[in-house]
């Protein structure tokens, strides 16, 4: 099945979606004045952190659209059409991925990051381990090649849904998405995208609703989610069958989803972000709510009724655009599309910055044989932001079929190099950077063993090749950390301390 448009639903599409681009474009420029009144010696910080003054609204909405971006809304409904109840009970593992990451890291996060004024999420993870060059370079060319994978992916995930719902080429939908992200991003910095997020944020929210309300009137006039679901087990069989997937891979994809997020770059800024505890706590009531909002939604419910309304739909990522254009009125459709886009943006224009930031503040910077001035720094990090961005675009050209396995590849990657890394140096004192550097090095040989399969065993024993990596990382991390010197008590006392050293460490 392929999905026709009318030309009266397609230029109400069109219309709505310009309107919400010049919206987007809008704040780029509204984000743009503000930074451009931030002194040249705070523009690093305020480019990259929002000053550490970002309220419950925008770190709620950073969080939920940086973890529910084209997995949520094109990637997972695409992988329930293809695969059935196996990853409809998967979807599940993100809901509370607020409260994983902002409950358990987010205030001690918080605290170090204003002792050290860390500016970037590898920031962090160099001070521990006194900025050791190998685990930099390792963290550097992790963030870069996985994180780069992920933001792909949420880039055709947004053109695709563009061409399907539009009639334009691919191609049309790319430069709309790169023009508003690429003006945000590099305009407004992290402020930009803040504000961007609030408004997509709520787009997202009323696109759901509309597409849920939509849904359920279209799915009771075929006889009800009972008929349906019998209908689609007539079909399928296999469908609902929670065991299509073996029991060790099924929990494996668990701990990509909803417990190595913790480590997860793009989620953990949000850390760096909130202006206090009150607005920390509250962005984890109401990103859970959102999440689950847009989760069971999408993943399960809409996921479900494409799947039984629309049975012989050919491309699987084309479910969610298939559905709107079927059962919401065309200015409706044209307000998901936008939600849509707002959830791939939000999550591209959050990665671009992580990915930003470190090839600035942890490479460039770090690594620059000279100190660069206040004025270099606020043109290197405009700069790097406008290349990663463009880069992103241009690998994006030449769309594979589900997106959603690029997506797992590039958590998996990072969960693997972080994960461990993160968690030992947050909580573990005896963390050192011969550890942590043996760990990330291990993690990042493992997991690209255990994708390509090139040894003749499976390695990953029926799992997600990122199980063993964590196991491999966390046993060499800690072995290594146990036969060489403890770290700095400097370190330490910032880290785990009441009072700290405040000088140069």
């Amino acid at each position: 099945m392929d999905l026709t448009i009318s030309t009266d639903q397609r230029s109400a599409i069109i219309i709505t979606f310009l309107l919400y681009t010049s919206a987007m474009l809008i704040v780029g420029f509204f984000a743009k004045r503000m930074m451009d009144r931030v002194s040249v010696e705070q523009y690093l910080s305020e480019f990259y952190t929002g000053g550490r003054g970002m309220g419950m609204l925008a770190v709620a909405f950073m969080l939920a659209a940086g973890l529910c971006g084209a997995g949520t809304f094109v990637g997972g409904p695409g992988m329930d059409f293809k695969i059935g109840g196996v990853w409809l009970i998967m979807a599940a593992s993100q809901i509370y991925a607020s409260f994983i990451v902002l409950g358990q890291i987010g205030k001690k996060v918080g605290i170090v990051a204003r002792r050290i004024n860390a500016t970037s999420y590898l920031d962090l993870i160099a001070h521990r381990f006194s900025h050791n060059k190998a685990v930099l370079v390792m963290g550097v060319v992790s963030i870069t090649v996985f994180m780069t994978a992920c933001t792909v992916a949420q880039c055709i995930a947004g053109a695709r849904v563009f061409e399907a719902m539009t009639g334009l080429s691919y191609e049309w939908g790319l430069a709309f998405f790169a023009l508003s992200v690429i003006i945000i991003t590099t305009l407004g910095g992290i402020r930009g995208v803040a504000l961007a997020t609030i408004i997509q944020g709520i787009a997202m929210t009323i696109a759901v609703v509309c597409l849920l309300a939509g849904t359920h009137i279209a799915v009771s006039d075929a006889g009800g989610w009972s008929a349906l679901t019998q209908t689609i087990t007539a079909r399928e069989p296999e469908y609902f069958d929670l065991n299509r997937w073996s029991i060790p891979y099924e929990w494996s994809q668990w701990v990509i989803y909803g417990f190595a997020i913790i480590s997860m770059p793009h989620l953990t800024m949000g850390a760096l972000t909130y202006k206090n505890t009150q607005a920390m706590k509250n962005a984890i009531t109401l990103g859970v709510a959102i999440v689950t909002l847009w989760t069971l939604g999408l993943c399960v419910f809409a996921a479900i009724a494409a799947k039984g309304l629309y049975p012989s739909l050919r491309v699987p990522d084309h479910a969610i655009a298939v559905l709107t254009m079927n059962v919401v009125p065309s200015w409706l459709a044209g307000i998901t599309l936008a939600g849509v886009a707002s959830a791939v943006q939000s999550t591209v224009a959050a990665m671009i910055m992580v990915v930003s930031s470190t090839l600035v503040v942890n490479c460039i910077k770090q690594f620059s044989r000279k100190k660069l001035s206040p004025k270099k720094e606020k043109t290197y990090s405009k700069a790097v932001t406008l290349l990663v961005a463009t880069s992103v675009f241009a690998l994006s050209i030449r769309p594979p079929e589900l997106l959603q396995n690029i997506i797992t590849f590039g958590m998996g990657g990072m969960a693997g190099a972080f994960f461990f890394t993160f968690l030992l140096g947050l909580y573990w004192k005896r963390a050192n950077e011969e550890g942590a550097a043996a760990g990330m090095a291990t993690a990042f040989l493992v997991y690209l063993i255990a994708q390509t399969h090139i040894l003749p065993v499976d390695i990953a024993l029926g799992m997600h090749p990122v199980v063993i990596t964590l196991i491999a990382s966390l046993i060499v991390n800690v072995c290594v950390t146990l036969m060489t010197p403890k770290p700095p008590l400097g370190i330490v006392q910032t880290w785990f301390g009441r009072k700290y050293p405040r000088p140069n460490l």
